[in-house]
């Protein structure tokens, strides 16, 4: 297995339209971005599902994305055995 390097989402981009180009063909692309298969094959999955920003590096981001939740929310989710009156 190859070791995991860092890639820009350009270079994600172009490794998936290279891979979608030649039918596919996870190994050539593999050998010739010295890429991980799994990458490769997980970049190709979320490419076809949301297109280039599936692409984009979201680690770390997770919470910044979710709404904020007001004093009584944050109570409610965090003591589950609190009933709302």
């Amino acid at each position: 297995m190859t070791k995991g390097r860092k890639t820009t989402l350009q270079e994600r981009i172009e490794i998936v339209q290279y891979t979608i180009a030649n039918e596919c063909n996870y190994h050539e692309a593999v050998k010739k971005y010295n890429a991980s298969y799994q990458q490769v094959y997980s970049w190709v999955r979320k490419y076809g599902k949301d297109g280039k920003q599936g692409l984009q590096d979201r680690r770390g981001k997770t919470l910044e994305s979710k709404a904020s939740f007001t004093e009584e929310e944050k109570y409610y989710y965090l003591n589950p055995f609190y009933i709302q009156t």
